[in-house]
């Protein structure tokens, strides 16, 4: 069992000006266990949903003290543990749903009531958690390896997606005209859009083709596949077009309606960076539920 938590009085007052300020101090048994956090790393780069549940206070008689940690994965396996039994399950139920809905929580457990509250270990004491969720990296996926391509690329790592780029151009598939991490694919459009693994939560797609037909091929292999966002590049001209060669049935044209065209928010901005922007600034207001100003796609223009 743990030492409880400790709480020192010191003077910061050179600091904060403060002449007291209470620490909490672990007892010193903890030793430092890095695997959690390797498992929430490698969870962070499958893409996946992870929770990171660390000690930040223990009382009394507890099974494990400030500073340990676990990780939960999305299927509810742990790497670690905060001691086991009914806390630990306890700590793996929130963990689950703060992946859910993307919410950090701080949970207190209380033992008091004996030891059949934690599956007959002889606990008498409190602990306290925080659950840390790191929800798995939205997915963007980028149809050409042109200059708004290779703009909007860092900017969707700077924001916590991970990209992929396809083009048919293999010299346009530089890396290094890429983020590092970038996955680049040498192929035909059509058939990598239609062998990507799209995801209605995670999956952004961006449709930059260098030719009108590939844009047309690309969007018709997109069409009706789960994703979070679908967008494309083109003038209104070039939209009304696709929206009468690709629009032939009702259903059809219920998902023309749902793709963002022309893309992004419009800024004004011409550049191929301008134009970054303002794709980045859409995508980000679809993940997180805001209000799109003035909202484009083909079938509403």
């Amino acid at each position: 069992m743990s030492s409880p938590t400790r709480f020192v009085s010191i003077d910061t007052t050179a600091i904060d000006g403060c002449q007291n300020s209470l620490v909490a101090m672990g007892d010193g048994r903890e030793i430092a266990d890095t695997s959690p956090m390797q498992a929430v790393l490698s969870e962070r780069d499958k893409g996946n949903a992870v929770a990171l549940v660390t000690i930040i206070c223990a009382t009394g008689s507890a099974p494990r003290g400030m500073g340990s940690q676990m990780a939960v994965k999305s299927d509810g396996s742990i790497v670690g543990t905060v001691g086991g039994g009914n806390l630990e399950l306890f700590a793996i139920r929130h963990a689950l749903e703060a992946m859910k809905d993307g919410c950090a929580r701080q949970l207190h457990y209380d033992f008091s009531r004996g030891a059949e509250q934690n599956v007959e270990k002889a606990c008498t004491g409190t602990s306290d958690f925080l659950i840390q969720p790191f929800l798995g990296a939205p997915h963007l996926v980028l149809f050409g390896a042109g200059h708004i391509a290779r703009a909007l690329a860092p900017l969707a790592v700077s924001c916590g997606f991970r990209v992929t780029v396809a083009d048919v151009r293999e010299d346009f598939l530089d890396a290094r005209l890429f983020p590092e991490g970038t996955k680049l694919i040498h192929g035909d459009f059509v058939q990598i859009a239609r062998e990507m693994p799209f995801d209605a939560a995670s999956t952004y797609a961006a449709i930059m083709t260098y030719g009108h037909s590939h844009d047309e091929e690309v969007l018709d292999a997109c069409l009706g596949r789960p994703c979070r966002y679908l967008g494309l590049v083109g003038s209104k001209a070039k939209l009304a077009e696709l929206w009468r060669h690709l629009g032939t049935t009702d259903e059809r044209k219920s998902w023309l309606q749902d793709v963002h065209a022309p893309i992004g928010l419009n800024l004004g901005g011409r550049s191929p960076a301008e134009i970054a922007v303002s794709i980045m600034s859409e995508m980000l207001a679809v993940r997180y539920g805001r209000p799109i100003p003035n909202a484009m796609t083909i079938g509403r223009k």
